[in-house]
């Protein structure tokens, strides 16, 4: 491990107290003594790659995210794991029997008994084993990377960047709770609202309030399940006031994300027409960019109300790839979309929407738009829709 303060390559033995002998200052994690082998070094470089070298600000649970995500992405580079594990099994268990039932047929035109017992021992050796392959299987299933590195994840923040932050000071770009808590208490005036992005996840909001977008680009945020301030409670009444006022969502890839566009105005007490746009995240993202997945299975109710939504005239715009990834309880956390990427797609999703020209509504041509159309074709042009395949 090289020291954080002079870069002197140190041996293990050399570093016991976490002191360089050669400049003698003090550094934060000892690699041999956490999950994650992490160092000072990988830390800082870690955070300057999220904040693009302290371009963008993040939240401590998007820094743990992205550790996460790239931990993932290097276990699955070196440890064996199934891409379609059940389709594997199949094709083993169909090939064994497909070549011991040839191998019998052949033993038997021949009469060789001594061939049909050896084909029979086979058989029930190759048995034995697909079912040692099926549990294996479950095995590796119930001990998943996501699941072994979940309980480090959720206490990243204590572990590692706080000892890390006493020693060295504040990380490239990280947001602090108290600066956290002071941004949540400003809102907009309803007079300087040209767009409103809601949430449920409070550390996209926190992110986009960090890097200064509500003055920018007259943004108010609020939180799909409140609590709802004073000032809140005045952005909500615009909102009724104006069904032309632009509403962006972005949440989980998850079954109650998806219905989020049509469970909210109603929820909110707005126009059933109003204009929602939806950033995502939709399973053809976490497809696209290859993000990290958990099974937390939905309510049953929850699903079926997904797939009338899917069917109706007008209703959601889900493939039925992607509907099958989430009767299957996938889920994946907003919070895996990095900060840069965050801001410039709302970025460029406000300037779009509040420069275009909006239709009065009236007439033949307005009532033919179907307003669930019209979001998705909005969302593909300016949201997580046009993330490129990597």
């Amino acid at each position: 491990m090289k020291c954080p303060h002079c870069l002197a390559e140190l041996k293990y033995r050399e570093r016991r107290d976490k002191k360089c002998p050669q400049c003698q200052k003090q550094f934060a994690l000892e690699p041999r003594e956490n999950m994650l082998k992490m160092s000072d070094l990988r830390l800082h470089g870690l955070a300057d790659r999220l904040s693009h070298r302290g371009t963008y600000r993040y939240t401590p649970a998007q820094l743990a995210y992205f550790v996460f995500r790239r931990e993932l992405q290097s276990i699955f580079k070196t440890e064996f794991s199934w891409s379609e594990p059940s389709a594997v099994v199949a094709t083993i268990i169909f090939g064994i029997v497909f070549l011991v039932t040839l191998a019998c047929t052949l033993s038997l035109i021949l009469r060789d008994r001594s061939l049909f017992s050896a084909v029979v021992a086979l058989g029930i050796g190759a048995l034995i084993g697909s079912i040692a392959v099926g549990l294996y299987y479950r095995a590796m299933k119930s001990s998943h990377p996501y699941r072994r590195l979940l309980p480090v994840i959720e206490s990243f923040e204590t572990t590692y960047v706080i000892p890390w932050v006493s020693v060295h000071g504040p990380l490239p770009g990280r947001v602090t709770d108290q600066e956290i808590a002071a941004l949540r208490r400003a809102q907009l005036h309803p007079s300087q609202v040209r767009a409103v992005l809601a949430s449920p996840v409070a550390d996209v909001l926190d992110c986009l309030r960090a890097n200064g977008l509500p003055d920018r680009l007259g943004l108010a945020l609020l939180s799909t399940d409140g609590p709802f301030s004073a000032a809140d409670e005045r952005i909500l009444a615009l909102l009724r006031q104006n069904p032309r006022l632009p509403l962006l969502l972005i949440h989980d890839a998850s079954v109650a994300g998806c219905l989020l566009p049509v469970l909210l105005p109603g929820k909110w007490g707005l126009s059933p027409n109003h204009r929602v746009i939806d950033l995502g995240l939709r399973p053809r993202h976490v497809k696209q960019q290859r993000l990290p997945w958990k099974r937390e299975q939905a309510p049953q109710e929850l699903i079926n109300l997904l797939e009338r939504r899917v069917r109706m005239p007008g209703g959601l715009t889900l493939e039925n790839e992607e509907l099958e990834w989430l009767r299957q309880g996938f889920v994946t956390s907003a919070l895996f979309i990095p900060p840069a990427r965050l801001v410039n797609v709302v970025t460029k999703a406000v300037e779009r929407l509040t420069s275009a020209p909006v239709a009065a509504g009236r007439g033949a041509l307005a009532r033919t738009v179907d307003p669930e159309a019209q979001a998705q074709a909005e969302a593909r042009a300016i949201g997580f829709m046009t993330w490129p395949q990597r």
